[in-house]
This record gives structure tokens, sequence and C-alpha cells, in this order.
């Protein structure tokens, strides 16, 4: 059939005019992507994110309104680790990261990716735009974490005991209770070795009664080690802290110094009171002797707890008496000998651990700041103390008041100071 110039002109005209038509739809209306027309005024209720697209909620029908089940993939991946909170713009719908102490969201620790999972409304006319309703992520409390992603040590991380005996509850602990116990509540532990319902009274289970001797002998002393190290197993903090009843301890200065290491490594802190290793006899291979260092308990010390699970096939279970009793050691040189010789690991020495068997006078009053514990003690007569200004000698012997309340004057006591 032959065709006039005219129609050929109709027919070239009609098909351009339908190339044209399909060209606009399919900019303008996905068809893949909506069952029916109604669909399209879904589509408001998408917000772009200015990384990685558009993040739909669920549909209205819905049960999961907090996209749990809905079939999205909320992975976000950026190319480099963000440590600090940066402020954004309210124009700028930004995908943050949350941390796994909100509800509804998770962390993924193993690649250190977090997983966006919630999000809240927010109406355009907060930005100046009209009314419609978009969506943003909500923006998450912001914690701490290392170069490695973990979480920083908290006080909460932190298991802190405390030896004593009955005969000191009056004339040791209870100065202790005025001042650094106050910093510390849930953390400390007093191990003692008989019932007392006035201490009971103010520290509840925290006053652990060990039923051990009340004697100043190696086996008492082991007995109540061996019950604060289960004590501090059982409570899975990142690190334990032993501390003797005559000594101050600046818990500020502690979680500092103890933010500086990973709970995650073998870390035994602490000092020790003699300026070589100590030697004692091997009892099982004759004419040898055993070599190593430990941290005097008298200036505290504190273990990591990766340590610590190593150390409880000689301490942990009750097991800490019979180890000390196979070298014949008081508790603190028994840390040390596990630590040490049993295990092969070292004593990082921490200066400023202080016990009573130091000159304590020689601390001059602008490094107490930067002290983690100091002790006291009596020589011939002459109080063997930390030099600092506050209450006379007569009111606080030991300077532990004074001490308080010259690194925390805003405590009550301290008033009559200024």
């Amino acid at each position: 059939m032959r065709l006039s110039f005219k129609k050929v002109v109709k027919y070239t005209i009609f098909l351009i005019m339908v190339m044209f038509l399909n060209i606009w739809i399919s900019y303008t209306v996905n068809i893949w992507s909506f069952n029916n027309f109604q669909d399209r005024e879904k589509s408001s209720e998408v917000s772009e994110i200015s990384y990685g697209g558009a993040v739909p909620r669920p549909p209205e029908d819905d049960p999961n309104k907090d996209g749990e089940g809905f079939n999205i993939d909320l992975n976000l991946h950026f190319s480099r680790k963000q440590r600090s909170a940066k402020e954004i713009s309210p124009n700028n719908e930004l995908a943050y990261y949350s941390k796994d102490k909100l509800s509804g969201t998770h962390m993924d620790r193993k690649n250190n990716s977090n997983l966006l999972h919630k999000l809240n409304p927010l109406t355009d006319k907060h930005r100046g735009r009209g009314k419609k309703k978009a969506f943003v992520v909500s923006e998450p409390e912001i914690e701490k974490t290392d170069e490695t992603g973990v979480r920083e040590t908290e006080l909460s991380d932190i298991f802190i005991s405390v030896k004593t005996t009955s005969k000191y509850h009056q004339s040791r602990v209870s100065i202790l209770l005025k001042t650094w116990y106050r910093l510390a509540k849930e953390q400390i532990y007093f191990f003692t070795d008989a019932n007392d319902q006035e201490f009971k009274d103010v520290l509840g289970d925290h006053l652990v009664n060990t039923n051990c001797s009340a004697d100043h002998r190696r086996h008492s002393l082991s007995c109540k080690m061996a019950v604060e190290f289960d004590y501090y197993m059982a409570s899975r903090k990142r690190w334990f802290c032993h501390v003797d009843d005559d000594v101050y301890l600046n818990v500020p200065r502690l979680l500092e110094v103890l933010r500086g290491y990973s709970h995650k490594e073998d870390w035994y802190l602490g000092k020790p009171s003699l300026k070589y290793p100590l030697e004692v006899v091997d009892r099982e291979n004759a004419g040898m002797k055993l070599t190593f260092w430990f941290a005097t308990g008298g200036a505290g010390f504190c273990i990591s707890r990766s340590l610590a699970l190593k150390m409880g096939p000689y301490a942990g279970g009750g097991r800490f008496v019979t180890t000390a009793e196979k070298v014949r050691l008081p508790d603190d040189c028994t840390v040390g000998y596990i630590i040490e010789y049993l295990l092969k690991n070292r004593l990082t020495v921490i200066e400023e651990f202080h016990s009573h068997l130091e000159t304590l006078w020689l601390i001059r009053p602008h490094q107490l700041k930067k002290q983690i514990t100091v002790s006291y003690s009596e020589y011939s007569s002459k109080p063997n103390v930390i030099n600092v200004q506050g209450f006379n000698s007569t009111q606080d012997p030991t300077r532990f008041l004074s001490l308080h309340c010259f690194l925390f004057p805003n405590f009550s006591e301290c008033r009559v100071l200024l």
C-alpha cells in the first residue's frame, strides 16, 4: 500500500508524541514501585538522607513500626570512623550512629560499624519548608570510646576491695566512711572478720564477713584475699583494685590512670616496697630460689580482668589460700608470685601508689592531687603523715580529713576550713 506524503507526516508526528509521552511517564512515575496510584501518596513519607539515599517508613498497616521486619537494609557503612560529636544543621538529614545503650539500637562490635535502626519524625516546618512530614534519624547520646572503639572505662567498671578487721572498724573504717568512700559507694566493699551491726546498717551487703581469723598471720590475710578475689570475679567488672584500711584512695585519679590501660590485656599495677625482687626458697626444688616482684598491699594494687581470669586456677574458688600456704607467703606477696612467677607477667610500677612504709611527709602539697593512694603510720613516736593544711592534728591525726577537703572542698564537712 502506498502512503501519501501527508499520511507519512501524520504518522511521524503521532509516533514522536507517543515517544515523548513515554519519556514523561518514565520520569514522573515509577510504575515498578507502586501497585496502584494510591501508593504514590506514600512517597511523601520518604526522607532523603544525605549519605546513602532514601529510607522509607514501614506501611501504616505494618505492625513493625520501628523498622523491625521491614524489608529494608539499614546497614550504613562510612569509610571514616567518627569519635566525637559534631553539630548537625537541621537542613542536613545525616545518618547518626547510636550506641547500644539506647533501646532499639545495636552496635556491631566485631567490625566496629554501627547499625542504624530507629527513625524519629520531624516536620518540614521545622526546616522552614511547608508542612510535609519527613523522617530523620534521631541524634543519640555520644559515648566515649578509645582508639580501638572500646567503651571508655567508667567508675562502675572498677571493683574496690578494702581489707580490714573488727579491731579497726571504729578507728580506721569510720574515717574512710567520712572521706573517700563517699566518692564511690557502689564500687567499694569492706572485707572483715566479724559481724558489726553498726557498720552493717551503713554499708549493707558491702560489708562482707569473711569468717577468717582476726589475727595478722599469713593464713588469715590470705583467707581474706581469697574472698576478695572471688567477689571480684563474680562482679564481672573490668578492674580489681585492693587497698588496706589505712589508705586514702583518690578515686578520680585512680579512674584517670586506669583509663590509660586496657582491661582486655594483662595488667598488674602497683608499687613495690622493696628496691629489689623478693627471693624465697623453692620448696619443690631443693637449693633453688623463687624470684619475683610484688606490689605491696599497703599501697594498693589493681589487676585487669584479662589477667584475673588467668589467675583463676591459682586464686579462684578458695585456691588462693592453698597457693599462699605452698610458698608460705602473705597475701600481697602471693599475688606477685602468681602473676610474676607462675604466669610470667610483670608488675607495672605506678609511683603514685604510697604505703605507710614510705616517708609520706616528703610528698609536696602541690603533688597531692596526682597521687592515687597515701597512708599513715607512726615511727618512734613521730607521725608519718602527709603534709597538708587543714584540721589540726588532734581533729585529724591521719590527715585524711584534711586531704579530702584539699581535694574536694565542696563537701559540707570542709566548709569550716573556708
